[in-house]
């Protein structure tokens, strides 16, 4: 291979990353049938480009669901694995291809790792422009800075890695520590605890308290999406009974954004202009996964969607920092079912703009109570079972040499994907326009309002099994005598399933309310906390 060949395929692979692919670079780019075949004309054999390709696509498709916070890259293994499949003549069934294949793994979580700390910097850097209303400067944060950092995490790795053999790289990655890929999933695993506890600042009031621990409680034994709509389930009950004695319920009532009288007054004279609409659904749809960070992940793609909106109706800095740090919160979806939450989302804050009584834990909570479920039934309907039967079929046609398959996969997929978000974006503005003027005529807002924050609370205690799977290597093996107690199964979880994720993040919590820590100070503390740990877990034994 030239080095021409190896630096248009690290570009290729860098495209793929990149955030200017219309949200396509998952579904579509990064699925190593479509690298494979890139691969393969770049180095004159498209066809075996697409078939090596097919083949590896049909394992790492469940990995297609993972972004950075779980770690590996599928596209570094479609770009790189396939064209270093090709080179050195081997099988995909060979053992030296399963060497290859946990090596790019493990290069693809630490170049993963790279660009979800660099990200998650930026996002500190975001909040302290938030906090001065700062629209446009937050919205380019989302983009410059992470994207020339995905470039330089992209195109350079993927040079290198290409100009090696692939016993070469095998024995590279097999030369990494274990406590070092250790202490990078702890470190993702205590930052996501951190990005819920700064949303936990928000919803922890009242029952919501309730609601919290009961989905933590729930999420071990019914999973994510089985727990949620167990929430969802209570939190529509507990709003029911409440509107039947709202007058006697405080919690029903909000005082932090307008008195009562004035929010009776409210007149939907402040509308959005389908230009600016348009422009929050594009910005969604390019950057929605630019800054991925560890910590609250798509926060940054979020807020730089409702940058539109937040120029439009936002008259007052003091409307544009609430806005913002409401914005910047954990925000975790899949994009094209996603979308429907960022219209909805949009389609709320027209309305507090307006006048409505809508406080901000209100708005995080029904951000965060919804979109746990449209995370996985995203993943599920576009990549599952679509983009599975896609891909399937494309690679029954590669197999016969024809490059149909690649081809008819990418368009069709992209037509979908794109369709599906740009309606899904639409509904969900519209619906929640004609459900807000519904409920407000029918004295519904306010329990939906009050069941929706319910909902976000039950859904980051969910959250906190989900995103914090913090655990001992080995269970913690401790020798006592001639026998050995495993501390993580034994113990912890014998007493109470998931106790060192939620004691993570109640301590964080504690600390940024009564002791007035900073994020930024708990951002190097758990940094300090996973070496330290790794460290330790290393010198025990434990790997």
């Amino acid at each position: 291979m030239s080095v021409l060949q190896a630096a248009l395929i690290a570009l290729f692979y860098a495209f793929a990353r990149s955030a200017f692919n219309a949200g396509l670079g998952g579904y579509v780019l990064a699925q190593p049938l479509v690298a494979g075949t890139i691969a393969g004309a770049l180095l004159g054999d498209p066809i075996r480009g697409a078939q090596i390709g097919g083949a590896l696509n049909l394992g790492t498709l469940a990995l297609s669901q993972l972004r950075v916070q779980v770690g590996p890259d599928v596209a570094l293994i479609g770009y790189v694995g396939v064209p270093l499949m090709l080179l050195s003549g081997l099988r995909p069934e060979s053992p030296e291809t399963a060497a290859l294949f946990g090596a790019l793994v493990v290069f693809g979580v630490a170049l993963n790792f790279a660009r979800g700390m660099f990200n998650t910097v930026v996002a500190h850097w975001a909040d302290y422009f938030a906090d001065q209303g700062d629209i446009s400067i937050v919205a380019l944060l989302n983009v410059v800075p992470t994207q020339i950092w995905v470039v330089l995490t992209s195109f350079l790795p993927a040079l290198f890695i290409l100009l090696f053999d692939a016993p070469t790289i095998a024995g590279i990655a097999a030369s990494i520590p274990a406590w070092i890929q250790l202490a990078m999933d702890w470190s993702r695993h205590l930052l996501a605890a951190l990005g819920i506890a700064m949303s936990l600042r928000l919803v922890m009031q009242g029952s919501s308290i309730a609601y919290f621990f009961l989905g933590w409680l729930s999420a071990p034994y019914l999973g994510l999406v089985q727990a949620t709509l167990l929430g969802s389930s209570i939190a529509v009950i507990h709003a029911f009974l409440a509107r039947r004695r709202t007058e006697a319920n405080a919690e029903m009532l909000v005082a932090d954004v307008l008195p009562s009288d004035q929010a009776e007054a409210y007149l939907p004279e402040q509308r959005l202009s389908p230009a600016e609409l348009q422009s929050s659904f594009v910005l969604w749809m390019f950057f929605h996964d630019a800054g991925l960070n560890f910590e609250r992940f798509q926060n940054m793609g979020f807020a730089a969607a409702l940058a539109p909106a937040a120029k439009r109706l936002c008259e007052m800095a003091s409307e544009r920092v609430t806005l913002l740090r409401r914005g910047l919160t954990l925000f975790n979806c899949e994009w094209t079912f996603g979308a429907s939450l960022v219209g909805a989302l949009i389609a709320l804050e027209e309305r507090r703009a307006n006048g409505e009584a809508i406080n901000d834990a209100e708005l995080v909570g029904a951000k965060t109570g919804v979109m746990a479920g449209l995370d996985v039934i995203g993943g599920t309907v576009m990549l599952s079972a679509v983009g599975s039967l896609l891909i399937a079929a494309g690679v029954a046609l590669a197999d016969r040499g024809s490059l149909i398959g690649p081809f008819m996969f990418a368009f069709v997929q992209s037509a979908l994907v794109l369709a599906a978000g740009f309606a899904s974006f639409q509904l969900g503005y519209a619906q929640t326009r004609r459900f807000g003027d519904w409920a407000r005529a029918n004295n519904w807002l306010r329990p939906a309002l009050f069941g929706a924050m319910r909902l976000g609370a039950f859904t980051l205690g969910a959250l906190v099994v989900v995103l914090v799977p913090i655990t001992l290597p080995g269970a913690g093996t401790i020798q006592i005598g001639a026998a050995q107690l495993a501390v993580q199964t034994r113990v912890l979880d014998a007493i109470l399933p998931g106790a060192l994720p939620l004691a993570a993040t109640l301590a964080m919590g504690w600390l940024m309310r009564y002791r007035r820590v900073s994020p930024v100070a708990l951002l190097g503390g758990c940094l300090i906390v996973a070496v330290a740990g790794a460290a330790i877990a290393r010198a025990l034994g434990w790997v």
